[in-house]
């Protein structure tokens, strides 16, 4: 097993400092809403100034959809880490418990999200595109699984609809008010694909 090794000293710092500019920003937009809060004041509360704010996000959309749109490399990571046994569904499905465990850890957090997501029009537009990436993040390490180009039409298919039943599930932990059901939530969506499929 590969040895983990613990994050030096600056990278703890950056991290922290992303952590408190995404909670600065989830803050002012919960609170005013996302066209009166600004770059300006997010920095002031954390104490940090524009320029540093933009080293880490190129938005404010960015800095408040970070809790749930960082996911999306350690999916990927973690896929191409699974069994070459295993098949592509299931190696997909086993890489997203990198996210299950991520949004049952904060669920406080991730509901906020959920909630700016579907009150903020820009904020949804931007989960869309960030959404996007993810598939060409996992289709890529899919395709180097199956020794195929990652912008294969069908790699990016089972990808893309891997999403949606990520995307179902989120929602449906939103509505119960419960994302420790995130994983069940998760295989329940993509079993409604199945039966769609074989309708």
């Amino acid at each position: 097993m590969e040895e983990v090794k613990p994050q030096g000293v600056r990278a703890r710092m950056r991290e922290a400092i992303r952590t408190e500019l995404t909670a600065a920003a989830i803050r002012s937009i919960d609170e005013i809403g996302l066209a009166a809060t600004t770059v300006s004041a997010i920095t002031e509360t954390v104490g940090v100034t524009e320029r540093t704010f933009f080293r880490y996000f190129p938005t404010k959309e960015d800095a408040v959809l970070q809790p749930i749109e960082a996911l999306g490399p350690s999916i990927a990571t973690e896929l191409r880490a699974r069994p070459a046994a295993e098949s592509p569904l299931q190696a997909l499905r086993s890489a997203f418990d990198v996210a299950v465990a991520s949004v049952a850890a904060d669920p406080a957090t991730i509901t906020t999200v959920m909630r700016l997501n579907r009150s903020e029009p820009a904020l949804r537009g931007r989960h869309l595109q960030k959404q996007d990436l993810w598939t060409s993040a996992l289709a890529e390490a899919m395709g180097e699984r199956l020794g195929l180009p990652g912008d294969s039409p069908a790699i990016r298919m089972q990808c893309a609809a891997m999403m949606l039943a990520w995307e179902k599930a989120l929602v449906s932990c939103y509505e119960r008010d419960d994302f420790s059901r995130a994983g069940e939530e998760l295989d329940a969506a993509i079993n409604d694909l199945r039966s769609f499929l074989a309708s």
